[in-house]
């Protein structure tokens, strides 16, 4: 039954759009060749099943949250660094029940930061001529 629950769930994961939105901050760098640090903020919101169990849910809500936390260092080394490992993240999880006159339904949030340390690409420090 726990199969079928994490098969319903994820299938849910799948097939719902979820909300999510990203704020970055990156620290300046103390030297053109030092490391820098950026800092990502992001927040996820995915509808939830109110018969399903909640802590099996809110698990699968995390892990997407940190499937999307593990290909960040990826896309920084992708596009604008040649070193990036992961520092620190934090997140919070968080139930709501929106259901207002049938409306809305029940949704879980995921927040949280990433912290990434990084050394940035040469290229990009040599301004355009």
């Amino acid at each position: 039954m726990y199969l079928k629950i994490l098969i319903s769930i994820a299938t849910l994961v799948a097939v719902a759009s979820p909300a999510l939105s990203q704020d970055q901050y990156i620290r300046p760098l103390r030297g053109d060749d030092g490391p820098a640090r950026i800092q990502s903020s992001f927040s996820m919101t995915l509808p939830v099943k109110d018969d399903e169990d909640t802590a099996v849910q809110q698990e699968v809500a995390l892990r997407s949250f940190y499937k999307v936390a593990a290909g960040s260092c990826a896309m920084v080394v992708e596009t604008v660094a040649d070193t990036c490992e992961i520092a620190g993240i934090t997140t919070n999880v968080n139930g709501r029940n929106r259901n207002i006159d049938g409306y809305g339904g029940s949704q879980v949030t995921v927040t949280g930061q990433i912290t990434m340390r990084v050394k940035f690409k040469a290229n990009l420090s040599k301004t355009a001529q």
